[in-house]
């Protein structure tokens, strides 16, 4: 399947999309699955892909502390 730049993406996905420095922070924070790949400066995103809300990080300081 052809792959699509993000802001085509949010363009089908958003009524109001965001802006592409909000779709990049997306990317490289994992909240859009299957992952985007860059390719030079550009992201590019399965057309069916999905925004996630919510990314559990493994691993970080808060989850270690509120083990401990």
């Amino acid at each position: 399947m052809m792959k699509v730049t993000l802001t085509a993406w949010a363009a089908r996905h958003f009524e109001h999309p965001p802006v592409e420095n909000t779709l990049r922070i997306w990317a490289r924070q994992g909240r859009i699955v299957p992952t985007p790949i860059k390719i030079g400066r550009t992201y590019y995103v399965e057309p069916n892909a999905q925004h996630i809300t919510e990314v559990v990080q493994s691993g970080n300081l808060l989850s270690r502390l509120r083990a401990a």
